[in-house]
């Protein structure tokens, strides 16, 4: 009677055992996040019928991590958690994901929770180890680590502690945590192959560097560093300086931030001028022939379930210019055994790059190979960093690396590891030219790096006329607010992003303060971003939201500056500010704090105030300012007439591409006084 029931139980066990084999292999296949992505939809289908089971949910859930989902993760893990507590595995993907979203302290807490330190069991206490490991917390995994080799003679501890450093670029460390047991682990195992592989490295590299100098230090960083100084002696062909120039401009997005604006119109200007054989610019003699822009990601991932906003801001400009757009994220990635490395050290070197400098490696230097550039312009910091080595690759004669703003060891949310070592060792490579939009970018830049000031090119941004013609939608708006705030005697307004960095917030309090003085004031803010909600919700608390008009993202900003009497702008970073210098273009004032190259935009107290101080500006020397200068320019033609001229001087689209193109003679770097720069002596400088 009970055969035909058994038989069914046994073929739903039978089902599902090849539903376990099946999403394990898809998920072991699944290394890279596109691979992960593309896999995911037949993943699914195959769970769809068992996902009561909580392995088949356990395999479905580290599909979607490799895929790079994010969205109701921590949620989902946590839920898994709650039905198999005494899952380590399971533990550790919800630590991981913990991490992943910033929150180390819950994960320390999860950690704690499963895997005391209090524990005297030597296997919970390693698995405690690895599993500090696997959140990032590196110091406290280590001490652990260390402890439990001194306390216990398990091979296995050493080599899973030096597999963990390898894995860190920890490579001097690595090697002396397996040392004293490579001889006694078994030939030809993992463990083996392991400690053999690191004697190798650690030999090779112990040659690159002084005594000592490999412990404690990431070895991808020490690669990196001896990969470009394998160029400091590269020659470079002079050219006549008549030559035509072809050249790439690279960047990580198209977003709508300054620095994507002003490569946006540096691409237009050169394509322009290399249309018009005729165009002439005062003692420039260089021309550019063939112009590209190259951007890391402008489109949102595949499988992608949240949208990285304005990614692709500027790409309809390039476009309608008919300037050639390159996505680096969708080039192949062309291994270094793959491409034509002759020097065998070079070779080596290249094999252990820190993950951006490999991507540029793998990805940029074989199309800049195969489609050469006499000038490969790198904007912003992340961009030198996966963009100089693969240009040095491919044999570009002139690099620029194009500093946007203060330099990352005052920005920390910025700063990497690399970047010291980066650019210290790219400014022994001949062709290098070291380019910021600001003398103050300049020499905080220099100062920080150790570098001569004299490596510097200043590059101010070349900003157009401004149309003051508005779309529908813009011209609505406005009519809206004016009918809304029809006693108004003022508009005091600003244009950035809605983020961090820009404070729109202390705006906001800005606004609050000034119109308790000047009652019958209003404020437009021209932009977007993150804190879109929390300054509404800021403004509404200070009464404010009445006199505010939020306009969002605009492609009419000149519109808005006409009918502002001043602008102000209170960011704590700054490269040079295009918002400071299109408000004077149409005679408006602004007022900022001294951020970045802020006050080289403007004439104190003729056309613009600078506040006294970045990090906690007073909002109430920024009111006296602000009346300052909305009555003193107001009823003033000439200021405003002024104002205009020296904009137009200093920022001119031609002043910034005279600039540029002096730039892309693929000599050896001079000084802003011509001098030629000694290498050898700024080597033995760098040392």
């Amino acid at each position: 009677m009970n055969t035909p029931l058994t038989t069914e139980r046994a073929d739903v066990s039978s089902d599902l055992q090849w539903v376990h084999a099946q999403l394990e292999e898809i998920v072991t296949a699944s290394v890279r996040v596109q691979v992960a992505q593309e896999n995911l939809a037949r993943a699914e289908a195959l769970a769809r019928d068992h996902l009561e089971d909580s392995k088949v949910r356990f395999l479905l859930l580290r599909l979607k991590e490799s895929a790079g989902l994010n969205e109701g993760m921590a949620e989902q893990w946590a839920t898994l958690l709650q039905e198999c507590p005494d899952d380590l595995q399971i533990v550790r993907y919800c630590a991981t994901r913990l991490v992943k979203e910033r929150h180390l302290d819950e994960a320390l807490s999860l950690v704690d929770r499963h895997l005391p330190a209090s524990s005297e069991n030597p296997s919970r206490l390693f698995s405690r180890a690895k599993l500090l490991s696997d959140i990032r917390a590196h110091e406290q995994s280590d001490q652990l680590f260390r402890r439990l080799i001194l306390e216990h003679t398990d091979r296995n501890i050493r080599v899973e502690f030096a597999k963990r450093l390898r894995k860190r670029g920890l490579l001097a460390d690595a090697y002396e945590a397996i040392r004293p047991v490579a001889a006694h682990l078994a030939p030809g195992s993992k463990a083996a192959e392991l400690a053999t592989a690191l004697a190798a490295d650690y030999a090779f590299f112990k040659g690159l560097e002084p005594e000592g100098g490999l412990a404690g230090k990431d070895v991808r960083i020490v690669s990196m560093k001896h990969a470009i100084l394998h160029f400091r002696n590269r020659k470079i062909a002079e050219q006549p300086p008549e030559k035509a120039v072809s050249v790439a401009l690279v960047t990580g997005s198209l977003g709508p931030g300054g620095a994507e604006r002003q490569l946006t119109r540096l691409a237009g200007e050169l394509t322009r001028m290399a249309a018009q054989p005729d165009r002439q610019l005062p003692d420039v003699v260089m021309r550019p022939e063939k112009v590209e822009v190259m951007v890391k990601q402008h489109t949102e991932p595949a499988g992608s379930t949240k949208k990285k906003q304005g990614l692709d801001f500027f790409l309809p400009v390039l476009v309608q210019a008919q300037i050639p757009v390159t996505e680096i994220n969708k080039l192949p990635a062309i291994s270094v055994a793959h491409q034509s490395v002759p020097d065998g050290r070079l070779g080596r070197m290249l094999e252990q790059l820190p993950p951006p400098v490999h991507y540029g490696v793998t990805r940029l230097a074989p199309v800049l190979r195969a489609n050469p550039f006499d000038v490969v312009s790198l904007w912003q910091d992340g961009t030198c960093l996966f963009g100089a080595l693969a240009a040095l690759l491919a044999g570009v004669p002139t690099i620029h690396l194009v500093f946007r703003g203060l330099p990352p060891n005052i920005r920390k949310d910025r700063f990497r590891e690399e970047y010291p070592e980066l650019f210290q060792a790219l400014a022994q490579v001949p062709g290098v030219y070291f380019v910021s939009n600001s003398r103050t970018a300049a020499e905080a830049y220099a100062q920080w790096l150790g570098i001569p000031v004299v490596r510097f090119h200043v590059l101010y941004n070349g900003v157009p006329d401004l149309a003051t013609n508005a779309s529908p939608v813009d011209e609505q708006k406005w009519e809206a607010f004016k009918q809304a705030t029809a006693d108004a005697t003022e508009t005091v307004g600003g244009v950035f992003r809605l983020e961090p960095d820009k404070r729109p917030q202390l705006w906001i309090k800005m606004a609050a303060m000034y119109l308790k003085r000047r009652p019958q004031a209003r404020f437009v803010i021209v932009g977007e971003g993150r804190l879109h909600d929390n300054i509404v919700a800021l403004a509404e608390e200070l009464r404010v939201v009445d006199r505010l008009l939020l306009v969002g993202l605009s492609n009419h900003v000149g519109y808005w500056y006409s009918q502002m009497d001043a602008s102000v702008l209170l960011s704590r970073y700054e490269g040079l500010p295009n918002v400071l210098i299109e408000a004077q273009l149409l005679g408006v004032p602004v007022i900022s704090t001294p951020a970045g190259g802020a006050g080289e935009c403007f004439v104190e107290n003729e056309t613009g105030h600078l506040l006294s101080d970045v990090e906690h500006p007073d909002m109430t020397e920024a009111c006296d300012k602000v009346e300052s200068m909305v009555d003193l320019v107001r009823s003033n033609e000439s200021l405003k007439a002024q104002s205009r001229k020296r904009a137009q001087d200093l920022f001119s689209l031609d002043a910034m591409l005279s600039k540029f193109l002096s730039l892309c003679v693929p000599v050896m770097a001079v000084s802003e006084n011509d001098e030629r720069i000694d290498f050898p002596q700024m080597q033995r400088m760098l040392a």
